[in-house]
């Protein structure tokens, strides 16, 4: 069964994130890859990788706090958005297990800069940069969902950034 869960994970996961990734809207995109790093975390469970499953569960806590504090003073942002990058490091520290785990906590830190810093296109080119550090994690654990579901995400966002510059242009 545990393959089965993998497959059904890696997809509602990869599902979500190309959904969120090709919108326009900021807000959409940070919904999306929230509930999409909830099935990320399992599959990432799932497959032995606790470095990744951790960081994939904090996830879900950056994109609750970095739409939660959006619109509001720069103080809040601030200090949510290095309370997310601390336990970040705390998590990688615990749960180490060389290079895989530092792409992983790499990938982390920069998207939770870009969930609480960037907007429109460069969120999105950020996250085309998540993608590949992500990328060793999938390659580290022979994880075929997670190797496709980089290269799609990369290539979502490409798209999401060429619509979000066209969105802008055009009004």
């Amino acid at each position: 069964m545990t393959p089965t869960l993998v497959d059904v994970t890696g997809l509602a996961a990869l599902s979500l994130n190309i959904a969120g990734l090709i919108r326009t809207s900021d807000r959409s995109l940070r919904h999306s890859t929230g509930w999409a790093s909830a099935l990320w975390a399992a599959n990432n469970l799932l497959m032995g990788a606790q470095s990744a499953a951790a960081l994939s569960a904090l996830s879900v806590g950056r994109q609750v706090s970095a739409s939660s504090v959006q619109g509001r003073g720069e103080q809040i942002k601030l200090w949510s958005c290095l309370a997310i990058m601390v336990v970040t490091l705390a998590l990688s520290a615990l749960t180490w297990n060389g290079a895989a785990t530092f792409f992983a906590m790499s990938g982390s830190m920069l998207a939770t800069y870009a969930m609480f810093y960037m907007r429109g296109v460069a969120l999105r080119v950020a996250m085309i940069g998540v993608a590949g550090l992500w990328m060793y994690n999938a390659w580290a654990y022979d994880s075929w969902w997670q190797m496709l579901g980089n290269t799609l995400n990369g290539v979502a966002a490409g798209y999401g950034a060429w619509r979000t510059a066209q969105a802008h242009t055009t009004v």
